[in-house]
């Protein structure tokens, strides 16, 4: 049983579910049908968003609002700003404000908004409500909304890069077992989990399907997790060994409970006291603490020999069961030539067994990054940390990003904190870069980066 994890108040527990043969037949085709609903309503979007991009009003407001905006940070980063200059910020931001009501005015019109395709969606769902009830299908529509959320921010920050770090942001479709989870907005209709306290069981239904959960054998930290309110429901799987596990997440209100130490009987994870400080780098974390200063290498040990072995002979196979969308001198024909793609069992095999590595690498991964976690908020409870675009790194530093994922870790760090109700303050290079040259401090020089990063409170 997994571990729970909060979010602005509520809290995920994830169970298992035990499912028989026909259950798991009903549930994959479930979720062969959320993504077909979701790729269909997201090409509808599509069109509906490049309809509303192409119009020329549209165009120049976003091009005046980039002009504003450039306007106002030269004029900021002047070293003395009169009266007069203070003025013109004012007034271009004032016309900057403007743009963005007519962009605003245009996404109305096109009713681009979360509600609005949740009523967009009213025009799909029909054909799926056998097998998908209409909270799933707004939420596969929510998704789909946040997907355009997440582009439109890139392309703002595109705006701002230069042309080799510009990321050119898309929406994806989901391609086939990808969909991992179908979700509901509440527990009275559609997924719903019901506890019977007296029996210790639970009993998930959804649609004529019903699983129950033995809770005989849960821990102290679980039950107490399940008399919590249930705000909504959502099942998810996992493909493990080549084979699919499904499990149901519980979104429970309130505050995560505490954990007891069942030798001593003393509270988990509590706080220590004095200043923290994380200095984050692609492959590292370096802490200093009162205690001294300690760098723990993120990486993981990969199979990297392994993989290649593995890709190679998936390359052999597709190869030989499918000559005809290969040239002669062995490169792949355009997508217009190809007719299609036959795979094996033997190429199966191997992309089962390629899939079942990366999976093991990245539960290695969040394993190490809980426990460093832990171990970190138990050394302080004034945090700071350096500010870093790990997007960025991610399309320099591809593999080394991966591997050590440090973005990853500082949303664990936040997250457990959160539940003391303390946050990690944020330094950025344009605060440090004065004093590094004051100091005379490299960047990689870690142990000294994470001390004065610890200490940084007494020389502002």
């Amino acid at each position: 049983m997994r571990n729970a994890e909060n979010t602005s108040g509520r809290y995920i527990l994830t169970l298992p579910l035990k499912t028989e043969l026909y259950q798991e037949h009903i549930l994959e085709k479930r979720f062969r049908l959320g993504e077909q609903l979701y790729n269909k309503f997201l090409n509808f979007e599509k069109k509906k968003y490049f309809e509303m991009t192409k119009r020329k009003d549209y165009r120049n407001a976003q091009s005046l609002i980039k002009d504003y905006t450039y306007q106002i940070k030269s004029l900021n980063n002047a070293s003395d700003i009169s009266k007069e200059t203070k003025k013109m910020i004012q007034d271009f931001k004032k016309q900057r404000k403007e743009q963005y009501d007519i962009i605003y005015n245009i996404k109305k019109m096109f009713n681009w908004s979360e509600f609005g395709f949740g009523m967009d969606m009213k025009k799909y769902r029909g054909y799926y409500k056998k097998n998908l009830n209409s909270q799933i299908c707004n939420n596969l529509a929510v998704r789909c909304f946040r997907a355009f959320e997440k582009m439109e921010e890139e392309f703002i920050k595109d705006q701002y890069r230069s042309d080799e770090d510009k990321v050119n942001p898309c929406v994806h479709y989901k391609r086939k077992d990808t969909l991992k989870s179908l979700c509901g907005s509440q527990n009275t209709t559609g997924i719903r989990f019901i506890l019977d306290d007296e029996m210790k069981a639970g009993l998930v239904k959804w649609q004529g399907l019903e699983f129950s959960i033995d809770l005989a054998k849960c821990t102290l930290y679980e039950w107490k997790a399940l008399q919590s309110e249930i705000c909504y429901c959502a099942v998810k799987r996992e493909k493990i060994k080549g084979k699919w596990k499904y499990y149901i997440q519980l979104t429970l209100k309130g505050h995560v409970p505490d954990k007891f130490n069942k030798q001593t009987g003393e509270l988990k994870r509590q706080l220590g006291k004095g200043n923290v400080g994380l200095y984050f780098t692609s492959t590292s974390l370096t802490v200093s603490t009162e205690d001294g200063v300690k760098t723990y290498p993120l990486e993981i040990k990969n199979h990297e020999d392994k993989k290649t072995e593995l890709l190679q002979k998936m390359d052999t196979s597709r190869r030989a069961t499918n000559p005809d969308n290969y040239n002669e001198d062995g490169t792949s024909k355009e997508k217009s030539e190809i007719n299609g793609w036959h795979f094996s069992k033997a190429y199966k095999k191997y992309r089962a067994e390629l899939y079942e590595i990366f999976r093991k690498e990245c539960e290695e991964k969040k394993l190490l990054q809980e426990i460093l976690a832990n171990e970190v908020i138990a050394s302080g409870d004034v945090f700071n940390c350096n500010k870093m675009d790990f997007k960025f790194l991610q399309r320099n530093l591809g593999k080394k990003i991966q591997t050590a994922s440090p973005s990853m870790l500082k949303s664990v760090i936040e997250r457990k904190l959160s539940y003391h109700g303390v946050s990690i303050n944020e330094i950025s290079y344009s605060k440090l870069n004065p004093v590094l040259e004051e100091k005379n401090i490299s960047k990689k020089n870690l142990e000294d980066m994470a001390t004065l990063i610890s200490r940084f409170q007494l020389n502002i």
